[in-house]
């Protein structure tokens, strides 16, 4: 594939937990991160997305329901982390 040279400025901490992974180089192994997060980021816009149409064809899940369904996560995976907000999807 073809390479462009770009220049970034990164966190220290970031720059020496690529440099201690060694037999790679620090644009390979940034390369793979950075394509592995657009990927991500690519796949979660494209699951909301479906979301939304599941939303329009069914309508939105009842505010009784979202508390089922956070239940049954809380059980299966453990509570949700008291810092990171909860989407309801409620608009």
């Amino acid at each position: 594939m073809k390479k462009r040279r770009v220049t970034l400025n990164l966190d220290e901490d970031v720059v020496e937990a690529l440099e201690a992974m060694e037999g790679k180089s620090m644009s390979a192994v940034a390369n793979k991160a950075l394509r592995e997060a657009v990927e991500s980021a690519a796949h979660r816009a494209a699951l909301l997305e479906w979301l939304d149409e599941l939303d329009e064809r069914y309508g939105k899940a009842t505010p009784e329901e979202q508390a089922e369904v956070a239940a049954f996560f809380d059980e299966v995976f453990g509570p949700a982390d008291p810092d990171v907000e909860r989407s309801t999807g409620a608009a």
